[in-house]
Protein backbone atom coordinates (compact mmCIF):
# COMPACT_ATOMS: atom_id res chain seq x y z
CA UNK A 1 0.00 0.00 0.00
CA UNK A 2 0.86 3.56 -0.52
CA UNK A 3 0.96 6.89 0.69
CA UNK A 4 1.10 10.12 -1.63
CA UNK A 5 1.12 13.85 -0.32
CA UNK A 6 -0.72 16.27 -2.33
CA UNK A 7 0.99 20.27 -1.54
CA UNK A 8 -1.96 22.44 -2.09
CA UNK A 9 -5.77 22.92 -1.85
CA UNK A 10 -5.73 23.13 -5.63
CA UNK A 11 -3.58 20.19 -7.15
CA UNK A 12 -5.95 16.72 -5.20
CA UNK A 13 -6.89 14.92 -8.42
CA UNK A 14 -9.54 12.74 -8.66
CA UNK A 15 -7.08 9.14 -8.67
CA UNK A 16 -5.35 10.49 -5.57
CA UNK A 17 -9.54 10.54 -4.16
CA UNK A 18 -11.02 7.36 -5.32
CA UNK A 19 -11.01 4.68 -2.73
CA UNK A 20 -8.82 5.98 -0.88
CA UNK A 21 -8.48 7.39 3.09
CA UNK A 22 -7.73 11.18 2.56
CA UNK A 23 -6.82 12.73 5.28
CA UNK A 24 -7.08 17.14 5.00
CA UNK A 25 -4.25 18.87 6.82
CA UNK A 26 -4.56 22.11 7.55
CA UNK A 27 -2.11 22.58 10.71
CA UNK A 28 -2.78 26.55 10.82
CA UNK A 29 -5.57 26.55 11.50
CA UNK A 30 -8.54 24.70 10.26
CA UNK A 31 -7.49 21.27 11.11
CA UNK A 32 -6.90 22.52 14.67
CA UNK A 33 -9.87 24.33 15.00
CA UNK A 34 -12.07 21.54 14.07
CA UNK A 35 -9.82 18.59 16.18
CA UNK A 36 -10.26 20.97 19.26
CA UNK A 37 -14.05 21.73 19.18
CA UNK A 38 -14.30 17.76 19.46
CA UNK A 39 -12.15 17.07 21.65
CA UNK A 40 -13.33 19.94 23.70
CA UNK A 41 -17.12 18.85 23.57
CA UNK A 42 -18.79 20.26 20.51
CA UNK A 43 -21.23 17.24 18.80
CA UNK A 44 -19.92 18.06 15.27
CA UNK A 45 -18.86 20.35 12.82
CA UNK A 46 -20.16 21.86 9.55
CA UNK A 47 -17.82 22.93 7.21
CA UNK A 48 -18.99 25.14 4.40
CA UNK A 49 -17.31 27.09 1.83
CA UNK A 50 -19.22 30.36 1.87
CA UNK A 51 -20.44 33.23 4.16
CA UNK A 52 -23.49 33.04 2.55
CA UNK A 53 -23.98 29.29 3.24
CA UNK A 54 -22.78 29.77 7.18
CA UNK A 55 -24.84 32.57 7.37
CA UNK A 56 -27.69 30.23 6.30
CA UNK A 57 -27.49 27.60 9.21
CA UNK A 58 -27.74 29.87 12.16
CA UNK A 59 -29.25 28.63 14.75
CA UNK A 60 -29.72 28.88 18.95
CA UNK A 61 -27.24 25.43 19.81
CA UNK A 62 -24.39 26.78 16.74
CA UNK A 63 -21.40 29.23 16.98
CA UNK A 64 -19.98 30.32 13.58
CA UNK A 65 -16.29 30.40 13.16
CA UNK A 66 -14.32 31.96 10.12
CA UNK A 67 -11.67 33.75 8.73
CA UNK A 68 -10.97 34.92 5.13
CA UNK A 69 -7.08 35.65 4.57
CA UNK A 70 -6.34 35.61 8.80
CA UNK A 71 -9.32 37.94 9.54
CA UNK A 72 -12.39 37.15 11.56
CA UNK A 73 -15.80 37.45 8.93
CA UNK A 74 -17.69 40.12 10.44
CA UNK A 75 -21.10 39.29 12.61
CA UNK A 76 -19.22 35.48 13.30
CA UNK A 77 -19.27 34.78 16.49
CA UNK A 78 -15.30 33.68 16.40
CA UNK A 79 -12.13 33.31 14.05
CA UNK A 80 -10.82 30.07 13.11
CA UNK A 81 -9.07 29.90 16.14
CA UNK A 82 -8.62 27.08 17.68
CA UNK A 83 -7.69 28.22 21.38
CA UNK A 84 -11.03 30.28 21.03
CA UNK A 85 -12.87 28.14 20.12
CA UNK A 86 -11.84 25.81 23.34
CA UNK A 87 -13.24 28.76 25.04
CA UNK A 88 -17.01 28.86 23.53
CA UNK A 89 -17.17 24.99 23.46
CA UNK A 90 -19.50 24.96 26.47
CA UNK A 91 -21.96 27.47 24.60
CA UNK A 92 -22.78 25.50 21.64
CA UNK A 93 -23.42 21.87 19.95
CA UNK A 94 -22.21 22.49 16.56
CA UNK A 95 -19.76 24.72 14.98
CA UNK A 96 -20.18 26.19 11.50
CA UNK A 97 -17.12 26.57 9.94
CA UNK A 98 -15.88 28.66 6.52
CA UNK A 99 -12.08 28.62 6.24
CA UNK A 100 -10.05 30.12 3.33
CA UNK A 101 -7.93 26.96 2.57
CA UNK A 102 -9.08 23.99 4.89
CA UNK A 103 -12.90 24.06 4.28
CA UNK A 104 -12.41 23.98 0.19
CA UNK A 105 -10.13 21.10 0.52
CA UNK A 106 -12.19 19.21 2.95
CA UNK A 107 -15.13 19.65 -0.32
CA UNK A 108 -12.70 19.17 -2.62
CA UNK A 109 -12.27 15.51 -1.42
CA UNK A 110 -15.76 14.56 -0.33
CA UNK A 111 -15.88 12.04 -2.96
CA UNK A 112 -13.13 9.60 -0.80
CA UNK A 113 -13.70 6.41 0.59
CA UNK A 114 -12.90 7.94 3.81
CA UNK A 115 -12.31 11.72 4.38
CA UNK A 116 -10.34 12.51 8.00
CA UNK A 117 -9.21 15.29 9.52
CA UNK A 118 -5.32 15.48 10.45
CA UNK A 119 -2.64 17.96 11.66
CA UNK A 120 -0.38 18.13 15.20
CA UNK A 121 -2.77 17.36 17.73
CA UNK A 122 -4.16 14.38 16.60
CA UNK A 123 -1.62 13.07 14.51
CA UNK A 124 -0.51 9.57 15.73
CA UNK A 125 -4.25 8.87 16.20
CA UNK A 126 -5.04 9.78 12.70
CA UNK A 127 -2.61 7.91 10.56
CA UNK A 128 -3.11 4.62 13.42
CA UNK A 129 -6.68 5.07 12.47
CA UNK A 130 -6.55 5.31 8.89
CA UNK A 131 -4.18 2.25 8.54
CA UNK A 132 -6.96 0.72 9.53
CA UNK A 133 -9.19 0.66 6.33
CA UNK A 134 -6.03 -1.12 4.13
CA UNK A 135 -6.19 1.11 1.80
CA UNK A 136 -3.73 3.60 0.03
CA UNK A 137 -3.30 7.06 1.92
CA UNK A 138 -3.51 10.49 0.40
CA UNK A 139 -2.21 13.05 2.85
CA UNK A 140 -3.95 16.20 1.35
CA UNK A 141 -1.92 19.82 2.62
CA UNK A 142 -4.34 22.66 2.68
CA UNK A 143 -1.42 25.12 1.70
CA UNK A 144 -1.43 28.73 2.16
CA UNK A 145 -2.87 31.27 -0.90
CA UNK A 146 -2.09 28.64 -3.12
CA UNK A 147 1.36 27.94 -2.29
CA UNK A 148 3.09 24.64 0.18
CA UNK A 149 2.76 25.57 3.69
CA UNK A 150 6.29 23.79 5.77
CA UNK A 151 3.69 23.28 9.18
CA UNK A 152 1.08 20.76 6.51
CA UNK A 153 4.15 19.11 5.59
CA UNK A 154 5.90 18.57 8.55
CA UNK A 155 2.88 16.88 10.26
CA UNK A 156 1.98 14.99 6.70
CA UNK A 157 5.64 13.64 7.34
CA UNK A 158 5.16 12.77 10.85
CA UNK A 159 1.57 11.15 10.01
CA UNK A 160 4.36 9.01 7.42
CA UNK A 161 6.99 7.93 9.74
CA UNK A 162 4.19 6.81 12.46
CA UNK A 163 2.76 4.67 9.67
CA UNK A 164 5.92 3.13 8.02
CA UNK A 165 7.21 2.92 11.83
CA UNK A 166 3.51 0.37 12.23
CA UNK A 167 3.02 -1.26 9.03
CA UNK A 168 6.97 -0.97 7.28
CA UNK A 169 5.20 -2.24 4.10
CA UNK A 170 3.19 1.13 3.52
CA UNK A 171 5.87 3.03 0.84
CA UNK A 172 5.54 6.98 0.75
CA UNK A 173 5.87 9.26 -2.33
CA UNK A 174 9.16 11.18 -3.36
CA UNK A 175 7.38 13.92 -2.10
CA UNK A 176 6.42 11.99 1.20
CA UNK A 177 9.70 10.37 1.93
CA UNK A 178 11.08 13.89 1.75
CA UNK A 179 8.64 15.31 4.21
CA UNK A 180 9.26 12.87 6.50
CA UNK A 181 13.21 13.22 6.37
CA UNK A 182 12.03 16.86 6.92
CA UNK A 183 10.16 16.16 10.07
CA UNK A 184 12.66 13.95 11.45
CA UNK A 185 15.33 16.72 11.39
CA UNK A 186 12.96 18.98 13.07
CA UNK A 187 11.71 16.60 15.37
CA UNK A 188 11.26 18.31 19.12
CA UNK A 189 11.51 22.09 17.58
CA UNK A 190 8.05 22.11 15.68
CA UNK A 191 7.31 24.42 18.12
CA UNK A 192 10.36 26.80 17.76
CA UNK A 193 9.70 26.35 14.09
CA UNK A 194 5.91 27.42 13.50
CA UNK A 195 6.10 31.06 14.35
CA UNK A 196 8.67 31.36 11.33
CA UNK A 197 6.97 29.58 8.67
CA UNK A 198 4.85 31.54 5.87
CA UNK A 199 1.87 31.44 7.73
CA UNK A 200 3.00 31.36 11.04
CA UNK A 201 4.62 34.65 10.59
CA UNK A 202 0.86 35.71 8.87
CA UNK A 203 -0.77 34.76 12.35
CA UNK A 204 2.52 36.27 14.75
CA UNK A 205 1.70 39.90 13.03
CA UNK A 206 -1.98 39.80 13.57
CA UNK A 207 -1.13 38.58 17.04
CA UNK A 208 -2.18 35.02 17.35
CA UNK A 209 0.62 34.02 18.97
CA UNK A 210 -1.12 31.96 21.20
CA UNK A 211 -2.93 29.49 18.42
CA UNK A 212 0.61 29.27 16.48
CA UNK A 213 2.13 27.75 19.92
CA UNK A 214 -0.87 25.37 20.88
CA UNK A 215 -1.36 24.13 16.79
CA UNK A 216 2.47 23.55 17.30
CA UNK A 217 1.46 20.54 19.89
CA UNK A 218 1.99 16.83 18.79
CA UNK A 219 -0.76 14.39 20.01
CA UNK A 220 -2.40 16.44 22.62
CA UNK A 221 -5.83 14.48 21.51
CA UNK A 222 -6.61 10.94 20.37
CA UNK A 223 -9.91 12.54 18.63
CA UNK A 224 -10.07 12.01 14.87
CA UNK A 225 -12.73 13.52 13.30
CA UNK A 226 -13.94 11.97 10.16
CA UNK A 227 -16.58 13.07 7.02
CA UNK A 228 -20.33 11.98 6.98
CA UNK A 229 -23.10 13.11 4.90
CA UNK A 230 -21.32 16.94 5.02
CA UNK A 231 -20.16 16.70 8.83
CA UNK A 232 -17.65 15.97 10.85
CA UNK A 233 -17.90 14.16 13.83
CA UNK A 234 -15.38 12.69 16.11
CA UNK A 235 -13.55 8.92 16.69
CA UNK A 236 -12.20 8.06 19.57
CA UNK A 237 -9.33 6.15 19.28
CA UNK A 238 -8.25 4.31 22.31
Amino acid sequence: MRIEVVPTVEEIRFDQISNHVVIVIDVLRASSTIVTALGSGFLSVVPVETIGQANSLRAADCILAGERHCRKIPDFDCNNSPTEIAARSKTGKQLILTTTNGTRAIQKAERAHSLLIGCFLNATACITHALTYNLDITLYCAGTRSEFALEDGLAAGLMIASAQQKSPHFHACDLGEALKASYLYFAGRVGELMPHTTTGKRLMQYHFEDDVRYCAQIDRYRIVPYVKEKRILPHLVS
